[in-house]
Parts: C-alpha cells; sequence; structure tokens
C-alpha cells in the first residue's frame, strides 16, 4: 500500500516561550558575550540535576544553547551545593560533503 506524503511548512506553534526559556536565553546571550570564560549560571538542589542540566546544555536540549556543541557545561559541588558551570566556545564545525561523502570522494 502507498503512502501519501504531503510536503508543506510546519504550521506556526500556538505554545507561547516558558520564562525559563526566557531566562535561558539571556544566560546564553551574557555567555555569548565573553567567548571561553566560565560562569556559574545555576544552583540545584541535588547533584542530579545539577548533572543533567549540565548534560542538556552541552547536547543542546535547553533551545537557547543550540547548536549542540556550540556550549561547554559541567556541574561542580562546592561547599555542599551543586552548581552548573557554562562557557561558549562557539558552534563546531561541520563536516563539508562534496560529491555525496563528507570526505569530498565520490560515494
Amino acid at each position: 500500500m502507498a503512502h501519501t506524503v504531503h510536503f508543506e511548512d510546519l504550521p506556526t506553534s500556538s505554545r507561547s516561550p516558558s520564562a525559563a526559556s526566557h531566562r535561558y536565553s539571556e544566560t546564553a546571550q551574557i555567555l555569548k558575550s565573553k567567548p571561553m570564560k566560565w560562569a556559574r549560571i545555576l544552583q540545584r538542589a541535588r547533584r542530579g540535576d545539577a548533572a543533567t542540566t549540565a548534560y542538556q546544555i552541552r547536547k543542546g536540549i535547553l533551545a537557547a544553547f543550540r547548536p549542540a556543541g556550540s556550549f561547554e557545561a559541567k556541574s561542580q559541588t562546592k561547599d555542599g551545593n551543586y552548581y552548573v558551570y557554562a562557557r561558549y566556545v562557539g558552534p563546531k564545525e561541520s563536516a563539508s560533503w562534496v560529491n555525496g561523502s563528507p570526505d569530498g570522494g565520490d560515494a
């Protein structure tokens, strides 16, 4: 059975940005203003929460920190508190695709 495929633009989202999304956007802009400088950006109640947030920043799961890899982030414990540190390192170079393969050879 053949499937019918319709190419069309995505509908406009009816969701408004959350307060957290806005807060992270401001944080990302501040980090971009001082590339390669580490900053303590968040305090979390649990070690795992800090580690998860750092992971989400590194992987670009949090939209403000995209593209993935353009920010580095680590969780650290200091004086019994759990913190997230981050820095802007710029977008990673992507492989250039020439002739259908990343190394420029024939596919």
